[in-house]
């Protein structure tokens, strides 16, 4: 009785998987086909769609900026939302019901509501659009941010070591930087990882609110799909191969975290 008990949840995970796998599969054969048109397997097998994207010049421009959006929403996120955390975490804990409202925004705001109405904000506002979309996206990530920081407060009494690590000798920013910082190192790497996954592959906000001016991975992901589908694939496939070594490195990461 108990192995039946079992088995009908692995049944259930086992079909859920190949479910979510056999689209992948399916990109992945039509990214290496010569022609997949009215066979139900492809015609023959190449790598020269893998060679001319990579030996594109426009891709590895798209990859740059992906990564410098990424990277500076990243930047952002952690300077500004890390002291508040602490802050709320530390000295006033009353913030967190407010700031639990807070991180609920982004997702009640649909986000072409939110372009709109940035759009028409700073549309005579002499700041790059650039520097503005990656406050956004910052903003939107908040949520994100605040769960894993939060975590991680929660597992030890930061109040009482920031407290003793002043008594030792240590100022406030001392105590903050060499106390602090290193024992909520999970939490940051975490939030780090999802910031810059939540900048990499933004495709709304960043289409939206530049007019395609400035295009990113992911919207040249979409583009290269309504022109040639074998190379969209292509990308498609690389792009979810720097996903998945985000997630394994996010994943061992919370595993250590909780053993430790």
């Amino acid at each position: 009785m108990a192995k039946e008990s079992t088995r009908l949840p692995k049944v259930i995970l086992t079909i859920i998987f190949i479910y979510l796998l056999l689209p992948i599969l399916a990109t992945f054969l039509y990214s290496i086909a010569t022609s997949w048109v009215n066979t139900v397997v492809p015609e023959g097998l190449t790598l020269k769609w893998y060679e001319q994207l990579v030996l594109n010049p426009d891709f590895l421009s798209v990859v740059v900026r992906s990564l410098i959006l990424s990277t500076f929403t990243t930047i952002l996120g952690l300077v500004v939302f890390v002291p508040v955390i602490f802050y709320m975490n530390i000295y006033n804990q009353n913030l967190k019901s407010k700031m639990r409202f807070i991180t609920m925004l982004p997702f009640i705001i649909p986000g072409i509501i939110l372009v709109t109405g940035l759009i028409q904000l700073y549309k005579e506002v002499p700041v790059p659009k650039i520097i503005i979309l990656v406050m956004v996206l910052s903003v939107m990530s908040l949520p994100l941010v605040y769960q894993s920081l939060t975590n991680v407060f929660i597992s030890k009494d930061f109040k009482s070591m920031y407290e003793q690590s002043q008594l030792l000798g240590y100022g406030p920013v001392k105590s903050f930087l060499l106390v602090i910082i290193p024992n909520i190192k999970t939490g940051l790497i975490v939030a780090t990882l999802l910031l810059f996954t939540s900048g990499f592959g933004d495709y709304v906000m960043t289409n939206l609110f530049l007019g395609g001016n400035y295009v990113t991975l992911k919207i040249y992901m979409y583009r290269l799909m309504s022109t040639n589908g074998n190379a969209g694939s292509v990308l498609t496939i690389i792009y979810f191969i720097m996903l998945s070594i985000l997630s394994v490195i996010l994943i061992k990461t919370t595993s250590k975290a909780r053993k430790g």
